[in-house]
């Protein structure tokens, strides 16, 4: 098992509306360098908080899917099809861009925070396709409970979102020194980033390897039957967003440059 952690200054950062909003990306916008540069289809990857309303105005995207999942507040979201929308904590936004849409956001309650993630699919193919909006509140979501482990299926396993791109996303919630073991398969690849707390890592026999709250960690299995184990702080727990996506998801990946 390879497990490769990042630390925020190996991240990427970011802002709009004059500095109201803040971002972290583990994986940045093209051209900005950052040590991961895309995890497979996972393009782009931003952890974002609203100091006050801030708003980030109509821009256009193409082909892409594009998840924006919201930790706390209210995200509104205005497009080029008509929807205006708002979702509140622990809900989600779904823009599959398909031929072209143009899109704004607003968060409109200071201390607003969340995530967006763009997931590649074939180009050629959504590229044809209409674009599509749908907006998922966090009732919507299944969550499970491991042991003082709490995990919401964001994306795939029984979760409500459908992508063209072949992805899954977990929000998991250890509870102060709870364990939590999640099994991975060889050709796929877990972006892992811990917004509450922090963690360990243990992979097999090896020695723990410390997830520091901000930390970003991809995760990658060497072998067929291999367990990422997870130990929460003891005082803090943690919240960890998880991402898995093939590592080779079978069609040309576009090159970020």
């Amino acid at each position: 098992m390879s497990i490769r952690i990042f630390s925020p200054q190996q991240q990427g950062v970011g802002e709009f509306d004059g500095g109201k909003f803040v971002e972290q990306r583990p994986i940045s916008f093209p051209g900005e360098k950052t040590a991961v540069d895309r995890v497979g289809s996972l393009f782009y990857w931003a952890w974002g908080k609203a100091s006050d309303v801030a708003e980030i105005p109509m821009h256009p995207h193409k082909a892409f899917e594009i998840v924006t999942y919201v930790i706390e507040g209210l995200v509104e979201h205005r497009d080029s099809l008509g929807s205006l929308e708002t979702v509140s904590s622990g809900g989600a936004q779904v823009i599959q861009a398909g031929s072209g849409v143009y899109h704004s956001e607003a968060f409109r309650e200071a201390g607003s925070e969340g995530l967006q993630i763009w997931f590649e699919p074939h180009l050629s193919v959504t590229g044809k396709k209409p674009a599509t909006y749908h907006q998922y509140e966090h009732e919507q979501f299944p969550i499970q409970t491991f042991e003082h482990a709490a995990v919401k299926s964001v994306i795939g396993d029984g979760a409500p979102i459908e992508l063209d791109a072949d992805a899954a996303m977990y929000d998991w919630t250890l509870q102060p020194g709870a364990e939590y073991r999640y099994p991975l398969t060889q050709g796929r690849s877990v972006g892992l980033l811990v917004i509450r707390g922090q963690a360990e890592a243990v992979a097999g026999s090896e020695t723990a390897l410390p997830l520091a709250h901000k930390a970003f960690a991809v995760v990658e299995a060497a072998a067929a039957d291999e367990v990422l184990v997870l130990h929460a702080d003891g005082v803090q727990g943690s919240r960890i967003i998880a991402i898995e996506v093939p590592e080779d998801p079978g069609y040309p990946l576009y090159r970020k440059s």
